[in-house]
C-alpha cells in the first residue's frame, strides 16, 4: 500500500502528493500551490472543486454543497480526503496560472481593540483598529480568520463595516456557550488588547447584475449583509433590495437604526424585520421566522439574485423556498454559520 496519493490538478495539469488522512487543501498548501479557499472547516464554498477521477470522501457538514452539487461530483477541497488517487478541476475558481503557482498569500494583520459592545444578550460588536501603514482591503461580504489569544486556534468572523474604511475591521460575534472566542472575550478581552487576524477569506460578494435582490440573515448573520449593503450605499445603488432580518424575540432584534439609515441613503432598500416570538400588538413587522416573512412577503422570484446568511436550519429552509419561487440555483449566494464551540463560519 503507497504511503501517499497523488493529486492531478487541472486545469494545470500538475501532480501533487496527499498523505493518507491529509485534506485536499492541505496537500495543495503543503506542495506550495494555491487554490481558493475560506473557512476550513467544510460549508463556505469558497474551496468548491470537482473530482472527476478517484475516490475521494466528503467528510463534515458541506454546508457550501447543494445536493445537486455533491450529486454532480463536487466537494469541498478543505475537508475532502481522498482515498486512492485522483484528479479534480479547479477551473470554477478562475484561478491563473500565476495565482495557483504563488502559494497562499492570504495577510497577517495586528488589531487593536478599540471597543466592545452588547448589541443583545449574546451578540456583541467588536470593533478593532488595524496597526501599520497599509490598509486592510476586502471586498464586502468577506471575513478574517482572528486568532483566540494564548492558543493555536482561529474563528471566522464577517466583516460589517464597509471596505471604504481601511483603518477598522468590525466584526459581529455571537458568543456561544464554552467557546473559546466567546469565552474570552467575556472575561479577559479589554480595550487596547492586541488581536491577531489573518484575511482577507470568502467569496461572498454582490455579484454585478441588473436583477434585484432578495437577501436573508439571523443572528450573527448581519454582518456581511450590513457590509455589503453600506457597500452598495455608498456606491449610489439604484437596484431594488429587500432585506429580511430574523430574530427570536424582540430584543434580539439589533442594528435597527443603523439599517433604518442605511434605507434613507438607498431608496431601492426594503427592510422586513420579522420576529419568532412576543410579538408585542402593533408590531408592524412579521410575526414568525424569517422563512415566513419571505413566505408571506414575496410572490415569485423568477429573475432575481438571493442572499442568505444565518444558521443552517434557516439557510436550508429559505433556499428551498427561494428555488420553489423560481431564484435559479446559481444565482443564491450564502454564508451559513455553523457553532464549532464559536461561531465557525461555513459559506
Amino acid at each position: 500500500m503507497s504511503s501517499s496519493f497523488e493529486i492531478c490538478v487541472a486545469p494545470f495539469d500538475t501532480k501533487i502528493p496527499c498523505a493518507p488522512g491529509q485534506s485536499v487543501l492541505s496537500a495543495v498548501f503543503d506542495s506550495g500551490k494555491f487554490i481558493r479557499y475560506g473557512c476550513k472547516n467544510g460549508g463556505c464554498g469558497s474551496c468548491r472543486i470537482r473530482v472527476v477521477d478517484g475516490d475521494v470522501e466528503q467528510r463534515g457538514s458541506p454546508f457550501g454543497l447543494s445536493e445537486v452539487d455533491r450529486a454532480s461530483g463536487w466537494v469541498l477541497a478543505c475537508t475532502a480526503i481522498p482515498l486512492s488517487d485522483c484528479a479534480i478541476d479547479v477551473a470554477e475558481m478562475e484561478l491563473s496560472a500565476d495565482e495557483f503557482e504563488a502559494g497562499d498569500r492570504v495577510r497577517s494583520y495586528t488589531c487593536l481593540v478599540e471597543s466592545m459592545v452588547a448589541l443583545t444578550e449574546d451578540i456583541r460588536v467588536l470593533r478593532l483598529g488595524v496597526t501599520g501603514p497599509d490598509p486592510f482591503k476586502f471586498v464586502a461580504g468577506q471575513f478574517v480568520n482572528v486568532k483566540v489569544p494564548g492558543t493555536t486556534e482561529f474563528r471566522s468572523y464577517s466583516m460589517s463595516n464597509s471596505p471604504s474604511d481601511g483603518s477598522h475591521i468590525e466584526l459581529i460575534v455571537k458568543l456561544m456557550p464554552g467557546g473559546a472566542f466567546s469565552s474570552y472575550l467575556e472575561s479577559r478581552l479589554r480595550i487596547g488588547d492586541q488581536l491577531f487576524v489573518e484575511g482577507p477569506l470568502g467569496q461572498l460578494k454582490i455579484r454585478l447584475s441588473h436583477r434585484p435582490i432578495v437577501a436573508a440573515a439571523g443572528g450573527s448573520g448581519m454582518a456581511p449583509m450590513l457590509s455589503m449593503m453600506t457597500d452598495l450605499a455608498e456606491r449610489g445603488n439604484t437596484r431594488k433590495v429587500t432585506f429580511f432580518f430574523g430574530a427570536r424575540r424582540m430584543q434580539d432584534l439589533y442594528f435597527v437604526e443603523r439599517l433604518e439609515e442605511l434605507r434613507q441613503r438607498m431608496p431601492s432598500l426594503e427592510l422586513v424585520f420579522a420576529v419568532a416570538e412576543g410579538v408585542p400588538a402593533g408590531w408592524r413587522g412579521e410575526a414568525g421566522y424569517v422563512t415566513d416573512a419571505l413566505a408571506a412577503r414575496m410572490g415569485r422570484l423568477d429573475g432575481h439574485d438571493a442572499y442568505l446568511c444565518g444558521p443552517p436550519g434557516m439557510i436550508g429552509a429559505a433556499r428551498t423556498l427561494f428555488i420553489e419561487r423560481g431564484v435559479r440555483l446559481r444565482n443564491i449566494y450564502l454564508d451559513a454559520f455553523v457553532p464549532s464551540g464559536d461561531r465557525a463560519l461555513v459559506r
